[in-house]
């Protein structure tokens, strides 16, 4: 529902990925200044100062979970677990400087000064940032992560053949007789036709993904291995020839 809501909300304003993906880019950069800023200085926590910095946060988070909504569960998933650690690494250098000094947990004793602090706040908001931008990239550009030589999709092997849709396209054909698919083939290959979702032809020059049912010209060729001679199109069960 809200996935569905977030594609709505971006056609409503006509905001294309790119550039909501460069506002989401300068949201982080500003972000940025404002951690360098609470970590270097010391707010009050309720100081109207804090306060308009913690509505600026909240806000440029919100501008971040917007841009990756849209893109699936996983870069969800990632992102809001780094929003929460960027939320933290702004939230914590003001709250916890009040309470520097001596603390005891159990039999342990420990201080908390500035330094630890801001080393902690330092490590949420680099891990925060790391967490968004890998929720980004799944997001919107994945190959980034492929490896090299990376095995070529099936599927992108049979996209790249249009769909061959007789009640268009056969309005655009010559005027030439049609002939149902199956009466281009053997007795053997009409057997172990059910196999198969579509097949592989060449109709005028183009090669077409062909349901098996379809009509198309007389002149069709269906595209075959060169060696074995056998059918070249999709199973219904897995790829094969």
């Amino acid at each position: 529902m809200y996935m569905t809501y977030g594609i709505s909300w971006f056609r409503i304003f006509r905001i294309d990925d790119k550039s909501f993906l460069k506002f989401t880019v300068a949201s982080l950069l500003l972000l940025s200044v404002i951690h360098i800023y609470i970590s270097i200085t010391s707010i009050d926590v309720n100081s109207p100062t804090f306060e308009f910095f913690h509505i600026i946060t909240i806000l440029i988070l919100i501008i971040v979970f917007l841009s990756i909504m849209s893109k699936g569960i996983v870069p969800i998933a990632i992102s809001c677990l780094g929003l929460v650690l960027l939320y933290g690494s702004t939230v914590i250098p003001s709250v916890e400087f009040d309470s520097q000094g001596t603390f005891y947990y159990k039999a342990s004793i420990g201080n908390l000064n500035l330094e630890a602090i801001n080393h902690g706040s330092h490590g949420f908001f680099l891990l925060g940032i790391a967490m968004v931008v890998f929720g980004i990239i799944i997001g919107y550009k994945p190959s980034i992560l492929y490896t090299k030589n990376r095995p070529i999709s099936a599927q992108n092997i049979w996209d790249k053949y249009p769909k061959w849709n007789e009640k268009l396209d056969l309005a655009s054909t010559k005027t030439e007789s049609l002939i149902g698919l199956p009466y281009l083939m053997t007795d053997t290959e009409k057997y172990l036709l059910w196999r198969y979702e579509f097949i592989l032809v060449s109709i005028y020059d183009t090669v077409y993904q062909v349901p098996i049912y379809s009509y198309v010209p007389v002149s069709s060729k269906i595209l075959r291995e060169s060696q074995s001679g056998k059918i070249i199109g999709l199973s219904k069960y897995g790829y094969f020839i």
